[in-house]
């Protein structure tokens, strides 16, 4: 089945020498601008597109990240931009901080196309480093500061960025990192506590940079959240990531009036997106180094947040704090929601004490958001991913790539100009995952009749028992279903009938003594009989990614290890 909520989406390859099987060009925001449709009408009148943007002038800028810092900071020069435990900044401080350092690092020999490893955290100074070395058309490769000694050193060795800018925390790790991997071809720059990054404002004009950038250049490499082998970099030019922007003030009305908050790593795509689409905006950016539910909600009553991205997890824990004493939560107007599946009971709690107003979307740092189940959802569909985003195409395709009917399980590949343009320096990763133009997701699912999204979970743990496909999710989702299940992963285990069995690992909730046979029978009263568990593992927690999603490779691992 095919459901499209966009544009023609033609290949094409981008001036970093990526092939980039899935985006267009120009024509698909010539689709959605009058403007550039006008432009492009008159083409062969006036002697071709290009000719004609250069007539228009600056109404026919390229869609570049840095443009909306700078369009800020004339139209709202003392508004707040951005909030962090250490200090607040406007626009017009931001915006003139941000040309300091664009300077700063032209000094140090930084040139276009230059890539620049940020080892930073929830802080202002990140925001100063990605648009800075947009403004000069240098590579951000944003770094998780949790990461220890190796992981930093095989992902820079891997990447081989010319610079690291880090803060002093993650310095020692850093130093370590080099005694490990050799490092020899990267320049540090570390924080400073008087806010020079070491002297190198002292003495920068806060001027804007004369570079020139294009939306095709590369803007950002966007590091996975994978449960396997190192990171796959997800590369992002300037027009996909303002794309980015726009989806989210077209699905999620994100825009100047919002006050946003952050307490998830920035490293991650899901808080990125929107952090840096209030910036472009025009909003206020809340950011909390790290998260604490007392702290979010105390920040959300203080503060008035209107807009807050959070994983499941995060949302437990705010039910948990309010269980013991009320926050005022009003002028939430999006609670956005990534990263897994919600507990049916956690969504009811957050409807009935915290906002009704939660957006659920379907998403990865490959693709972007490809579908977003919005509040209107919640009630008919409350276990659908929802509709396709405005501009993204998807499909759901058989083992032969052939399209499936409604109501049929198979792979969700996807068109979009929020997806990467491919794997920075992994072109076999690329072309495994890129094909005839799709991004093959490794994702199952169908569409119901109404065009409704159901995710049925990876395809890597579709469970395959006597020869049927059994799909993990909706056994997990009948788990929840159970008032004492705290939490449900549901893997397959060797069998020596079956050649896989179905297994369930279960958390129970607090004073909870129910027994795994229990579970197996409200099983048996809801499924097939092919589906229900044949055993039922009973933990005290499952592990997680740092985003919350449960690591279904750390409890095989779990579970076969102590079989």
């Amino acid at each position: 089945m095919r459901i499209s909520f966009g544009f023609g989406v033609p290949g094409f390859k981008s001036k970093s020498g990526i092939q980039n099987p899935k985006l267009g060009t120009r024509n698909r925001m010539v689709a959605a601008f009058p403007l550039l449709r006008l432009a492009r009408d008159g083409e062969e009148k006036r002697g071709g597109f290009e000719t004609r943007k250069k007539k228009l002038g600056p109404l026919m800028h390229s869609l570049l990240m840095s443009d909306g810092l700078r369009r800020n900071a004339w139209k709202f020069p003392v508004k707040i931009a951005a909030k962090d435990r250490f200090r607040q900044i406007t626009y017009n401080e931001l915006n003139s901080r941000v040309n300091q350092l664009a300077h700063g690092f032209l000094s140090l020999g930084v040139r276009k196309g230059d890539e620049i490893a940020v080892l930073v955290g929830n802080r202002i100074e990140h925001l100063e480093i990605i648009f800075a070395t947009a403004k000069i058309g240098a590579l951000a490769i944003p770094l998780d500061i949790k990461w220890k000694a190796l992981e930093i050193g095989s992902v820079l060795s891997a990447l081989e960025p010319k610079f690291i800018i880090l803060q002093e925390d993650c310095a020692q790790e850093f130093e370590k990192a080099k005694s490990l991997k050799d490092l020899h071809f990267i320049k540090s720059i570390l924080f400073s506590s008087d806010l020079t990054y070491g002297g190198l404002l002292n003495g920068q004009s806060s001027d804007e940079p004369q570079v020139q950038v294009h939306e095709d250049d590369p803007f950002a490499v966007l590091l996975t959240s994978g449960t396997t082998g190192l990171p796959k970099g997800c590369l992002a030019t300037h027009r996909t990531f303002v794309f980015h922007c726009i989806n989210n003030a077209i699905e999620k009305g994100l825009g100047v009036h919002d006050t946003a908050l952050l307490s998830s790593p920035i490293y991650f795509n899901a808080g990125r997106s929107f952090t840096l689409g209030i910036i472009y905006f025009g909003g206020t950016m809340i950011l909390h180094e790290r998260f604490d539910a007392e702290d979010v909600l105390k920040a959300i009553e203080q503060e008035k947040v209107t807009y807050i991205g959070v994983v499941p997890t995060m949302c437990e824990r705010m039910l948990h704090v309010l269980e013991s004493r009320k926050y005022d939560t009003s002028s939430l107007r999006c609670l956005a929601i990534t990263g897994g599946k919600v507990h049916p009971l956690v969504l009811d709690g957050l409807k009935k004490n915290v906002t009704p107003n939660i957006y659920r979307t379907y998403a990865s740092t490959d693709s972007g958001q490809m579908a977003i189940s919005k509040p209107s959802d919640m009630d008919g569909k409350p276990n659908a991913a929802g509709r396709p985003v405005w501009c993204v195409e998807l499909r759901i395709v058989d083992d032969n790539n052939k399209p499936v009917g409604v109501n049929k399980v198979g792979e969700i590949i996807c068109q979009s100009p929020l997806a990467t343009q491919g794997y920075y320096k992994n072109p076999e990763a690329t072309n495994a995952s890129f094909r005839d133009g799709w991004f093959y997701t490794g994702d199952l699912g169908y569409f119901d009749e109404e065009g409704y999204l159901f995710v049925a979970g990876r395809k890597k743990d579709m469970v395959k028992s006597g020869g049927i496909s059994i799909y993990p999710l909706e056994i997990e989702s009948v788990l929840y279903g159970h008032p004492d299940v705290l939490e449900a992963a549901v893997i397959g285990v060797p069998d020596a009938q079956w050649g896989e069995a179905v297994k369930a690992v279960i958390v129970l909730k607090s004073g909870s003594n129910i027994r795994g046979e229990d579970l197996i029978q409200f099983c048996k009263e809801r499924l097939a009989a092919y589906k229900v568990p044949k055993s039922v593992a009973i933990v005290s927690s499952l592990p997680h990614t740092e985003i919350g999603k449960v690591n279904k490779v750390r409890i095989k691992e779990m579970v076969l290890g102590d079989a």
